[in-house]
C-alpha cells in the first residue's frame, strides 16, 4: 500500500515537472551566420513540397490537392514556392522563433471548426508510412495563426496549428513589427505543427535542403539556402530543358 502511494505521489510529480516547467523551457539558441531561412520550430520535418499555383499537393477527403490559402488560413500570398511542415511532440520545446529578418506585413487568427488531433499523422509519422500528412483534416480545420513576414527579397509565412490537446496558440508580433532572423515570435501549448511557406523573388532563389523525418531546432537548423544571384524566378527550383523541376537529392521521397 504505502510502494504504491510513493509510486502514485513521484508519477504526479514528475509529471507536474514535465507540465508546467519542462514543457515551458526556453533555451537560449544562436542562430547560424547568413541570411539562410532557419527552423521556425522544434520537431520533425513531416513533408517538403513545392507548390505550384497555389496548389499543395495532400490528398485528403477525395481531393488530390488543397489550397494554400485553406492550409495557411490567408490569401494573397505569392502563388509559387515551397512549403515545409514541422510536427512537434510533447517532448520538444514550443518556443516559435522568426525563419527570417524581416517586417511582419500581415497575421491573421483562425478558430477554425474543431481541433482534430494529429494522431494519425504521428504513426504515420513513427511507423515511417508516407505520404505522413495523408487525409489528416487538421490541415485545414484546426485553430491557426499565420504571420507572413516580409524579407529582403523574399516572403516567409509561418503557420501555428494547434492540436487537439493544445490549449493556445501564442503570437508575439503585430503587423508592422520588424523581427530578426531566430528571434522568438511565440508559442503553442502542447503537441502541435509549424508550417512556413517561403517564395523568392526575381533576385532569390531558394532550396530546401531539410529532409522528411529530420529533427530541427528553432533558430538554428537551416531549412533552406537563400541564392541572392537571381538564378531563379520566384522561389521556385529552376528547370530543365523538358520543363520539369529537378529533385533535390536532400528532400525526403
Amino acid at each position: 500500500m504505502k510502494v504504491a502511494l510513493v509510486l502514485g505521489l513521484a508519477f504526479i510529480g514528475l509529471f507536474a515537472i514535465w507540465r508546467f516547467f519542462w514543457f515551458f523551457r526556453d533555451p537560449e539558441r544562436i542562430a547560424p551566420p547568413g541570411d539562410d531561412v532557419l527552423s521556425p520550430a522544434d520537431g520533425f520535418v513531416i513533408y517538403v513540397h513545392p507548390i505550384r499555383a497555389g496548389e499543395v499537393p495532400i490528398a485528403m477527403k477525395g481531393r488530390r490537392s488543397i489550397r494554400l490559402e485553406e492550409l495557411l488560413g490567408i490569401s494573397g500570398t505569392p502563388a509559387d514556392g515551397f512549403l515545409i511542415g514541422i510536427y512537434m511532440s510533447v517532448f520538444d520545446v514550443h518556443v516559435n522563433r522568426s525563419p527570417i529578418r524581416g517586417i511582419v506585413g500581415r497575421r491573421r487568427h483562425l478558430q477554425g471548426r474543431r481541433n482534430r488531433t494529429m494522431g494519425r499523422m504521428f504513426a504515420n509519422l513513427l511507423i515511417g508510412r508516407r505520404p505522413y500528412a495523408e487525409n489528416s483534416r487538421h490541415l485545414v480545420e484546426n485553430e491557426r495563426n499565420t504571420v507572413v513576414i516580409e524579407g529582403d527579397g523574399l516572403v516567409a509565412a509561418v503557420t501555428q496549428i494547434a492540436d487537439a490537446w493544445a490549449n493556445r496558440i501564442v503570437c508575439r508580433l503585430a503587423e508592422g513589427d520588424r523581427v530578426e532572423r531566430g528571434e522568438r515570435i511565440g508559442l503553442i501549448r502542447m503537441g502541435s505543427q509549424v508550417d512556413v511557406f517561403l517564395a523568392g523573388s526575381d533576385r532569390v532563389a531558394i532550396t530546401p535542403v531539410c529532409r522528411e523525418r529530420q529533427h530541427v531546432r528553432a533558430g538554428e537548423s537551416v531549412l533552406a539556402r537563400v541564392d541572392r544571384r537571381g538564378e531563379a524566378l520566384s522561389g521556385a527550383a529552376p528547370r530543365g530543358a523538358s520543363g520539369e523541376a529537378p529533385r533535390d537529392p536532400n528532400l525526403g521521397t
